[in-house]
């Protein structure tokens, strides 16, 4: 049986996103694809670091894998 992290200790994010029935795909143009049974995500390297863009937000590829997010503007939505 895998042993379950303690989560009010620091945890490396992968071995708590482990704990789930997920899958990643690897890094392509700064874009990381996750699966899991329910919900597919697309986490955008910005500075270094993947993120998880809000529904509210959009994306701007900058170049060399890198990405900007920034809220969407109010006028944007329908």
């Amino acid at each position: 049986m895998e042993e379950i992290p303690n989560i009010y200790e620091w945890n490396d994010p992968y071995d708590i996103l482990n704990l789930f029935d997920t899958k990643i795909y690897g890094d392509k143009h700064g874009i990381m694809y996750v699966t899991s049974a329910s919900e597919q995500m697309l986490l955008f390297k910005v500075s270094g670091r993947y993120v998880l863009p809000s529904k509210k937000d959009i994306v701007k590829y900058l170049g060399d894998g890198a990405w900007a997010i920034k809220e969407e503007p109010s006028w944007m939505i329908g």
